[in-house]
């Protein structure tokens, strides 16, 4: 059973030797896992938005993250810049399950945490 991560446990770094525009690769870590999500990131932060277009996430065995870390990683992404919603888009499978086939996008809102010190 894959562990739930925390948004403590989340650490994100650019990889600019993996990227080239209009692709980015940003690095996630938490304890045991490191994830390279490649993807063309676009933020508009007047509407408090972010979209990953033609998206790929390496690092990971199928199905090794799954929707709940998956969820942890853009609750742990919105807040850190401070944003409301983000849209990933994944890119077109080469392997796996039905290559050729495009991912349904994953739409992720802010959740509002409650404060400890209340």
């Amino acid at each position: 059973m894959r562990p739930r991560r925390t948004v403590e446990d989340l650490s994100f770094e650019m990889d600019d030797d993996q990227s080239s525009d209009p692709i980015a690769t940003l690095v996630i870590q938490a304890p045991g896992v490191v994830l390279m999500v490649m993807a063309e990131f676009s933020v508009d932060r007047s509407q408090g938005f972010m979209k990953l277009a033609k998206t790929h996430i390496h690092g990971a065995t199928a199905n090794g993250v799954g929707f709940a870390n998956l969820k942890t990683i853009a609750q742990a992404v919105l807040e850190g810049m401070d944003l409301d919603e983000i849209i990933i888009e994944g890119g077109i499978r080469t392997t796996g399950a039905c290559p050729g086939h495009i991912p349904r996008p994953f739409r992720f809102t802010r959740q509002i945490r409650p404060d400890p010190d209340a």
